[in-house]
Parts: structure tokens; C-alpha cells; sequence
């Protein structure tokens, strides 16, 4: 099933002439946190086949001992984990120091009061579930170009 999807999202990708600037991801570490397999599996392979190198991991303890090893150039995390949950992960990893790498919230929940907790948490930018491929990636390549 997995595969389908993801030759569907290749398929529309090239259908809509999607690209991301292959400056940022050759060199772009990007940080994928989630604990739905599939929903991680899809979006790291998504960032994959664009060049960037993905780093996945499945509860927010162990993308912050992640963090620190890989030092990522952007980083996607769900908010609704079980344990230590998304915006506490944020939370942890900016107050590591991590201050200046952008993070993606990319979410289910479609409540602005959870949007707004995200942002006060760190977060430059918070996305709901479903999101078409594009749309992600246009985002993490604005904001690997303006940071």
C-alpha cells in the first residue's frame, strides 16, 4: 500500500513539475518526527527523492538526542505523540539552543488554539494533515532559503 501512495505522490510531483532547489537539498538535513509510520515513511521518502538527507524518528525522545547528533537544517514533527508529545518536543529542542533551526509543525489537529500553542512553543510554521506534497515542500525550501 505504502509503495502505491508513494508512486501516486511521485506521479502527481512530476505532473505539476514540482521542484525543490537542488542547492538546499543536496546539503539539507532535515528531521522528520512521527509516530504514525506511514505518515513518516511518506514524507521522508517525499524528501528523499528531492535530495534532501531525512533523519526519522518515531516519539519526541529520541529527536532530541537526534537533534544534537545530526544538527538538522529543518525539522517536521507531528504534535499528537504519545509520551513526550510535539510541542513539548519543540519546546525541549529550543531550549537545547536550536533557536535558529526552523521547524515545521505538520499536524491533524485543525484547531487555532493548538496552531497558536505550536508558535508560542518554537515553530515557524504549522501545517494540517492531509497537505499536498507541494505544498510542504514549497514551505521547507522558503524556509531553508531564508534561514
Amino acid at each position: 500500500m505504502l509503495r502505491g501512495i508513494w508512486m501516486a505522490i511521485k506521479s502527481f510531483n512530476k505532473r505539476r513539475g514540482i521542484s525543490v532547489d537542488s542547492e538546499n537539498s543536496q546539503t539539507a538535513r532535515v528531521l522528520v518526527i512521527d509516530d504514525d509510520i506511514t505518515a513518516l515513511d511518506i514524507v521522508s521518502f517525499m524528501l528523499e527523492e528531492k535530495g534532501f538527507c531525512v533523519e526519522r524518528c518515531v516519539d519526541g525522545y529520541s529527536a532530541i538526542e537526534s537533534v544534537h547528533k545530526i544538527s538538522p537544517s529543518l525539522i517536521v514533527v507531528d504534535l499528537m505523540m504519545p509520551g513526550i508529545n510535539g510541542i513539548q518536543t519543540v519546546q525541549e529542542i529550543r531550549a537545547r539552543g536550536y533557536a535558529a533551526v526552523p521547524i515545521i509543525a505538520f499536524t491533524a489537529l485543525d484547531d487555532p488554539r493548538v496552531h497558536d500553542e505550536a508558535r508560542d512553543a518554537g515553530c515557524d510554521l504549522v501545517l494540517t494533515k492531509p497537505c499536498r506534497p507541494e505544498r510542504l515542500l514549497q514551505h521547507i525550501e522558503k524556509l531553508l532559503a531564508n534561514h
